[in-house]
């Protein structure tokens, strides 16, 4: 009887180890959602409370979790031509004094919005705040389940059943989202990587934005423009913690054309904050890998600085006990640096270094989404930095300096504004009023002789805007273009492609092509060997082909090195003796 006791006193032991409950000064998701709808609901004018999207759900066992984002600003429900800011609280399951700091910044704003500098964010800006965007990572945590659990709770099996192991790493299911945004997600990690307490806690899930609550950041940013942001996160080794890192110098050798502006306001963020045991500020870094992170997405795609805080010590979820009160402390300490931002959006008690401006219809005055080019801070990966729908309000956060701006948009004259001067205390306002350019109507035929032809028509419309593609059916086409000149090539299956550069008039125009037969002079289909190439490098034979069994790569292993040089070189010269001038080379990658 004895040792039945003891077999029993163990298992009671073990299953309460399993639930260890965080202090009750965490908010559980149930509380966020009672805290934000009671504010809402007590000062409607400055508190909006609006579900940006839910969990994708941990189908068949749970349905989908609402996620909420919360809004300050006078005038609320209206969307201002207002500068953005947005705060996202807890991404990672364990890391819950993101929470916390959102809401203590939530409620302090609300509290004091009588007096500076509250009044004037609310007056002049727009503040989001999301206090988590994985909640069922939340009550993961909150519920005892395991205090370590990091992902979210994706159904990797499809199995009905929730597969973790309690403690750091292990778990089957979950996705980590910060591994799940759509900028190098390529390169994050596949399911069942890690380290032994670490193994698959940073999977980055089956596609980019496959989760519920990056879909509902991604979804929430493209409406708002935010022009700064922070993620709150905390690192549970603790060799991260109380750091800021901004976007980003890849490798420390791929630094971002906006370097040095992100530099500065992640090293003004840092030095606000003061460390747990006050031995000085957080520090500040250039963020170095890429992974589908949400900072790397934020800037790629919309030009965000957004920062990454590394919020507490090691001791990630501390208890709130006197006399350090450790929770609050750090939701107070935070903060400070995190206002900051919200007086840079401003020039209010910092350096405002702003292009700023509306770009509108020259004739009409209606606002324009339009491209807006800083040639001095521009890269080719980036996604178009644009105007808004709703007022053509564009801003540009830039170290003082001088800049060249080029304005772009489809069917309007590109205007180029050189010797632009911002100046580090105020605004510098730039309106651009945009001429409409004349449209015409080009219509036409593609035929081989007597025979139409269904084809593809691409007009190239210049290096900023995307090209054209029009369909032609059974030979006949109509579509609008603009006045000037463009450079338009047809294709058709079996045909030799055409191209023509054409200065379209205003009006009306005809435009009839004819395609010649095409003619194969030499094949490569990869589909024997490399025999009859000279080859250096890494060059391999795989089985991922678009047309065929196989087909051939420079990189084998997914990704080629840094300043690595791959050739294909012919053994044997193709003769064209024989072949018009009328030549094509076409091949799939």
């Amino acid at each position: 009887m004895k040792q039945i006791v003891t077999v029993l006193l163990i298992m009671l032991v073990a299953g309460l180890s399993a639930q260890v409950v965080l202090d009750p000064r965490y908010h559980t998701y149930e509380e966020i959602i009672q805290e934000i709808d009671s504010l809402q609901t007590n000062f409607p004018d400055i508190v909006m409370v609006q579900q940006i999207g839910t969990t994708l759900g941990a189908v068949p066992y749970q349905d989908p979790i609402p996620i909420y984002a919360v809004k300050l600003s006078n005038n609320v429900t209206v969307d201002e031509d207002e500068p953005a800011i947005m705060y996202a609280g807890q991404c990672h399951a364990e890391e819950v004094l993101g929470v916390e700091i959102t809401m203590y910044m939530i409620h302090d704003i609300v509290e004091n919005r009588m007096v500076d500098p509250y009044n004037v964010w609310l007056d002049n800006l727009e503040m989001w705040f999301v206090p988590t965007y994985n909640p069922e990572g939340l009550q993961v945590v909150m519920d005892g389940w395991d205090i370590t659990y990091r992902k979210n709770k994706r159904d990797y099996e499809d199995n009905g059943i929730f597969d973790y192991e309690v403690g750091p790493g292990g778990d089957i299911d979950g996705v980590d989202n910060n591994r799940n945004y759509g900028f190098n997600w390529i390169h994050g990690d596949v399911w069942g990587v890690g380290g032994p307490q670490e193994w698959n806690d940073y999977y980055r899930g089956p596609g980019p934005f496959s989760e519920g609550g990056t879909q509902a950041i991604r979804n929430l940013a493209e409406e708002q423009h935010f022009i700064y942001s922070i993620n709150w996160h905390s690192s549970r080794t603790g060799n991260f913690s109380q750091k800021v890192y901004y976007p980003s110098n890849w490798a420390g050798v791929h630094p971002t054309p906006d370097l040095g502006l992100s530099q500065t306001i992640g090293e003004n963020v840092a030095g606000l904050i003061i460390k747990e045991d006050h031995t000085g500020p957080y520090e500040p870094y250039a963020s170095s890998g890429r992974k589908g992170n949400a900072h790397d997405w934020f800037y790629k795609a919309h030009g965000t600085i957004q920062l990454l805080i590394e919020c507490g010590t090691e001791n990630l979820q501390p208890n709130n006990d006197p006399p350090l009160y450790l929770v609050d402390d750090t939701c107070e300490r935070c903060s400070i640096g995190a206002y900051w931002l919200l007086d840079r959006s401003l020039g209010y008690n910092a350096p405002g270094a702003m292009l700023t401006g509306h770009i509108t219809n020259v004739n009409s005055g209606d606002p324009l989404v339009a491209k807006v080019i800083i040639e001095e801070a521009d890269a080719s990966y980036f996604d178009p930095r644009t105007s808004d729908e709703l007022y053509g309000r564009y801003w540009r956060p830039l170290l003082p300096g001088t800049y060249t701006m080029r304005v772009v948009k489809k069917g309007y004259e590109e205007q180029l504004i050189e010797n632009i001067t911002v100046n580090s205390s105020l605004w510098k306002v730039e309106d651009v009023q945009l001429t409409p350019i004349p449209e015409v109507i080009v219509s036409g035929t593609v035929s081989s002789g007597v025979n139409p032809l269904d084809a593809m028509i691409v007009i190239d419309n210049g290096i900023y805007i995307t090209a054209d593609t029009i369909s032609v059916v059974n030979g006949n086409f109509t579509f609008t273009n603009y006045e000037g000149e463009h450079q338009i090539t047809v294709y058709a299956e079996d045909y030799v492609p055409y191209t023509q550069l054409i200065d379209f008039p205003a009006g009306t125009y005809d435009l009839n092509i004819n395609l010649l037969d095409a003619i194969d002079v030499f094949v490569e289909d990869w589909e024997s060997d490399l025999s009859g190439w000279t080859v250096t490098g890494d060059w391999a034979m795989t089985d991922n082909s678009i047309i065929g069994d196989y087909s051939v790569t420079d990189s084998p292993d997914e990704f080629y090195e840094n300043g690595s040089t791959a050739t294909l070189t012919m053994m044997n010269p193709i003769n064209m003796n024989s072949v018009s001038d009328d030549v094509c080379l076409t091949f799939w990658h």
